[in-house]
């Protein structure tokens, strides 16, 4: 049997017709988790790209393998296997449509075919478009249609920028995306991280006023990346591969689109950046039409079951669950714990009612150090209860603290030696701007956490400056 595991980079649950979105972004999406098994509650254990897809290959978290950010401090040992290498091992084919190696090379590991659409242009790195992952992938698949495969495909299209294909651009937004009148970005426009999130911005098209249409922008991305799936799946059904492929979709995070003030990346931990699609099909081994309730602890679990499903035993050291095993009736995790080192330096714990995040530091935000949400209830995270709750802050702190005395069995936490070196982003945000002529924006921020005061920009007004 064949696994075609497909990872749609940035993108967002909730934006999902099969998780209950309002507009038609994903037909194709939506008839796949209507054919096989649909995961409600999907959660990956370290954010953003890097450390989410080390964490997928490796089915060990950031705080083992000590990626938990974007850092060149951090390299993953050539001790620890990656899922490709094991199956390699045991006579799978192995092929990747990624540039993922452009950014790490262990990302290339254990893959016999390693296709870069980006190859000769590292700028594309994040702009390969779905086409190009596809004029890849389909040969691929005839040509090795009568051998046992693991397929990675990397699309990167819902990713800033959001540049949909021109016939797309309309799709969800009928209004004026310059009108003067429309404030709903003033706020982002007031903050220090409006340097490096212009580009993403103005990329669309320059001095928009809209929010809304930014998210209509990402939401035609993700339609676009949903018609190239399909043709992915039609390729599969052509070569009479249908019966005999397990399909694998989900993503790596999801994308802040102004809620709790971030906008257009994935710096926080949050339902909208840590709440992701997991969707799988097996005409022939999984039930149609199946919705799991169980917590899913989605990228330490990808390496467990692919290896199972090759009947090939998963390494001890592989904490993870066996998917399909929780789709056949065993309990999923009773909690899931998600890691962001990059942005920001935060932590959330989250079981089915309640979820606790706990911030280390807190870069360019005015985030709380304690935020508790009763999810169960308040999805939308925007009540917080840690004050008038604390015996279940407390209980969900010792829960946390215990877990993670467990698991680094006294070795320091990485996360902890990412804050005492500096957040990449720091340097980041201040080179753009230099770059953009707007280093009196991030300085103002800077004075003002030096000198202890709050951290948003202008006193908390919305106001824009005017460039």
């Amino acid at each position: 049997m064949n696994v075609v595991y497909i990872v749609i980079d940035t993108l967002r649950a909730d934006h999902l017709g099969c998780y209950g979105y309002k507009r038609n972004t994903s037909p194709n999406i939506d008839k796949l988790a209507s054919e096989g098994v649909l995961f409600e509650h999907a959660f990956p254990s370290d954010i953003p790209t890097q450390p989410a897809y080390t964490s997928m290959f490796t089915g060990l978290r950031g705080i083992h393998t000590g990626i938990i950010s974007h850092s060149y401090f951090e390299n993953l040992s050539e001790d620890i296997p990656v899922l490709p290498e094991l199956l390699a091992q045991n006579g799978v084919t192995t092929a990747a449509v990624s540039t993922l190696y452009t950014m790490r090379q262990w990302f290339a590991r254990g893959f016999e075919y390693n296709m870069n659409p980006a190859a000769g242009n590292r700028r594309k790195l994040q702009q390969v478009d779905a086409e190009e992952v596809n004029a890849y992938a389909v040969p691929w698949i005839e040509q090795h249609k009568d051998e046992p495969f693991f397929l990675f495909l990397h699309y990167w299209d819902p990713h800033g920028l959001y540049k949909p294909p021109e016939e797309y651009k309309d799709m969800f937004y009928d209004g004026d995306p310059y009108d003067p009148e429309n404030h709903s970005l003033d706020a982002l426009k007031a903050h220090p991280v409006w340097s490096f999130t212009k580009n993403q911005v103005d990329a669309i098209g320059e001095n928009i006023t809209d929010l809304e249409y930014v998210i209509s922008q990402y939401d035609s991305e993700i339609r676009y990346v949903d018609d190239q799936v399909q043709e992915i799946f039609d390729a599969l059904e052509k070569h009479g591969l249908s019966d005999d492929t397990l399909i694998i979709l989900t993503s790596d995070h999801g994308e802040s689109m102004g809620e709790h003030d971030f906008y257009f990346d994935h710096f926080e931990v949050y339902d909208t950046t840590i709440h992701v699609p997991l969707i799988m099909k097996h005409p022939k081994v999984l039930p149609k039409g199946k919705r799991v309730d169980e917590l899913i602890q989605t990228t330490i679990s990808i390496a467990p079951t692919v290896l199972n499903w090759f009947g090939i035993e998963p390494l001890a050291h592989m904490k993870g669950l066996d998917l399909v095993k929780i789709i056949n009736g065993e309990p999923g995790y009773t909690e899931i714990i998600s890691n962001q080192g990059l942005w920001t330096a935060k932590r959330a714990i989250r079981t089915k009612d309640w979820k606790l995040i706990k911030t280390t530091h807190k870069a360019f935000w005015d985030t709380p150090a304690r935020e508790l949400y009763r999810i169960d209830e308040d999805s939308g995270e925007t009540t917080n209860l840690a004050e008038s709750r604390p015996e279940i802050v407390d209980m969900l702190e010792i829960r946390l603290s215990r877990w993670l005395e467990e698991q680094l069995e006294g070795k320091a936490d990485p996360l902890d030696l990412a804050v005492s070196r500096g957040l990449p982003v720091y340097t980041w945000v201040e080179l753009v701007a230099k770059r953009t002529g707007m280093l009196d924006i991030y300085e103002e921020w800077r004075s003002r956490v030096d000198r202890g005061e709050s951290s948003t920009i202008m006193g908390g007004k919305t106001k824009a400056p005017s460039y």
